[in-house]
């Protein structure tokens, strides 16, 4: 299982394409979820109604819809509920290739309009990025300047290519063909140009002009960023080069036809926008150029006349939508790779003073999130259903906001929006629980979801009721008490020989003792623990860092008088399998906590190696 999960997790889009219908940021993988079901379904020996009361990615659903089991999915991020929807409901290949052929048809002269030009040797061809490099005064001597990050600003060639051709610019901000190595002199100022330098290191600048050092924050504060356009990326087929903008094509980018009418709201202060407040974006619009604005609100008003059925229309409009993570004024430009980073990468809103807008429509040759290759992992999925379970299904939608009913639920598969703590489904009707739930979670869904749900037009407010943790939102109760009664709603839920089994992996003890004590608290016990590989290693955010990269499976049944012949982990490797197989010595109590087991645990597993810097242990 875990060499299955580890190759998944390195090509998750590739083995299961429907998770590319929206963006999560995090989802474990379905070799695991998958084999769970198998073995719950082998004990049943019949079809299984199966329970994800934190659906978010959507994996365990798609996993077990895929078995042909009856689901039953719930999550309180409308993103989340509206993208498990969609997905669960793909529509037939031919149908979406209709939908998005009569699309394009319909756009094609905006598309021209926006992005039509030629490249260098008069090939007809398409603009697929626009580079802008932010421009601000110093705050000491009013002295404007372009803001690069770097010396090199892009390869002209991906890295492999063994090319030297380069963009660079020097500390005054010129921009001038040079080449990737050895120091050079910029032909507009003589300035010595070394191309390893590095200009924003730590989010501070310094003055060209009186050499003082300004923190980015603060020359936002002083004064917004003008946002130039520097440089735009050309395609035709196959082919594509980097170049300076010719004046027609600074005139595309900021021509004053583009006048986008949708105010997508403010952008609240919290854990992971704070970094965009202290760079002077106020509200979500003002992540977009106004060109990718209008070119995005023009293709979701066009959806509803070409659309054939709702699945289509969801479809389209997801595929929309999701471009708006490549947002024009954040994308981080991979200058030796020559791709564009999503503005949410590594879990986190992104800043850079030398941002890439995308073509929102997308080229063949170049532009990661776009409306074409969005469309195109679509149709993947719609292949992959097409393969894995034969007619298309549609999911029903519950709103559990709106309403207090709960005991009717009836269909195949249902996609429920709102707080855990009260769910549809009938007392004792669930075999399988089974959920990851995002308890202590470093991501921020709720933040990192907001500009997705202002283009959806879904609800940008505070969600109440979220049991990932945010530092910035000061709670009236404990959150373990919260988790504590979603896992008791739970409990109503199962049948009384139901299991309810799910994934878990932090470095906090904190965490592992709050959730311990919410699964007691809410009358479970324990059947028993594995461990398993769970994520890459490879992915930048893990890379170098003693993260996380494997799970602790708890598996727990309703507590009560029938007799549990508990299961734990064989002997395994390394420091974090250590400290998992330490924390399922205690997860293997509950149900029967003795006095003073969290202070206990607390020692132990802050004195374990996986928990203590390299250093340290030398």
């Amino acid at each position: 299982m875990s060499a299955s999960a580890r190759s998944e997790s390195r090509n998750r889009e590739i083995q299961l394409p429907p998770v590319t219908t929206y963006r999560w940021w995090a989802r474990r993988t379905e070799a695991v979820n998958g084999a769970l079901i198998d073995a719950a379904a082998l004990d049943r020996g019949q079809s299984l109604l199966i329970s994800d009361p934190f659906a978010g990615g959507g994996v365990i659903p798609l996993a077990a819809v895929a078995r042909g089991h009856r689901v039953y999915a719930q999550d309180l991020n409308p993103w989340a509920a509206r993208g498990l929807k969609a997905m669960l409901s793909s529509p037939a290949r031919a149908d979406l290739e209709e939908g998005f052929a009569a699309l394009a048809q319909r756009i094609t002269a905006l598309t021209e309009a926006a992005y039509g030009t030629t490249l260098s040797d008069g090939a007809r061809g398409e603009i697929s990025h626009t580079f802008r490099v932010a421009v601000a005064a110093c705050t000491h001597c009013d002295v404007r300047s372009r803001m690069f990050p770097h010396a090199l600003v892009s390869l002209c060639a991906r890295a492999e290519r063994g090319e030297s051709a380069a963009f660079l610019a020097c500390a005054r901000g010129h921009l001038f063909r040079g080449l990737r190595d050895g120091t050079q002199g910029c032909p507009q100022c003589q300035l010595t140009v070394e191309p390893s330098a590095n200009y924003t290191g730590r989010r501070i600048i310094r003055c060209w002009s009186c050499g003082k050092d300004d923190r980015l924050s603060e020359r936002a504060e002083q004064s917004s960023y003008r946002w130039e356009p520097v440089l735009v990326e050309r395609s035709s087929g196959r082919r594509r080069e980097i170049d300076l903008p010719r004046p027609a094509e600074v005139q595309q980018a900021e021509d004053v036809r583009w006048k986008p009418v949708r105010d997508l709201g403010e952008i609240p202060d919290g854990q992971e926008t704070a970094v965009l407040l202290r760079h002077g974006f106020r509200r979500w619009q003002d992540l977009y150029p106004r060109r990718q604005q209008i070119l995005t609100e023009q293709l979701l008003d066009e959806v509803q006349y070409v659309a054939s059925d709702d699945r289509v229309g969801d479809a389209l409009r997801l595929a929309i939508i999701g471009t708006t993570e490549m947002a024009g004024l954040l994308s981080r430009w991979d200058r030796f790779y020559l791709k564009s980073f999503e503005s949410m990468a590594n879990h986190r809103f992104n800043f850079t003073t030398f941002a890439a807008e995308p073509n929102v429509w997308g080229t063949r040759a170049s532009g990661r999130g776009t409306v074409l290759r969005r469309v195109a992992r679509m149709l993947s999925a719609s292949d992959w259903w097409s393969s894995r379970v034969g007619t298309p299904i549609s999911a029903a939608f519950q709103d559990v906001t709106q309403s207090s009913s709960t005991g009717s639920w009836e269909s195949p598969v249902t996609v429920a929006w709102g707080s855990s703590e009260r769910q549809t489904l009938p007392d004792g009707s669930c075999d399988l629980v089974l959920t990851d739930p995002p308890y202590h979670d470093d991501v921020q869904y709720e933040e990192l979801s907001l500009p997705l749900r202002a283009w959806a037009g879904l609800p940008t407010t505070a969600v109440f009721g979220d049991v990932a943790v945010n530092p910035r939102i000061a709670r009236e109760e404990p959150q373990a008490d919260l988790l504590a009664r979603i896992f008791r709603e739970c409990r109503r839920t199962l049948r009384a020989d139901g299991h309810l089994i799910f994934s878990f992996a932090n470095r906090d003890p904190r965490a592992w003792i709050e959730l311990l004590g919410a699964l007691h608290n809410a009358g479970y016990r324990t059947a028993g623990t594995e461990i398993i590989h769970s994520e890459n290693e490879s992915d930048a955010a893990k890379r170098n860092v003693r993260a996380c990269t494997l799970d602790l499976i708890l598996d727990l049944v309703p507590r009560g008088s029938r007799p549990v012949l508990q299961h734990y982990p064989g002997a395994n490797d390394g420091d974090e399998a250590s400290f998992l197989s330490l924390v399922s010595g205690y997860v293997r109590q509950v149900g029967e906590l003795p006095d003073g087991w969290a202070e206990k645990m607390r020692t132990e597993l802050s004195e374990h190696p996986f928990l203590r810097p390299t250093a340290s242990r030398a």
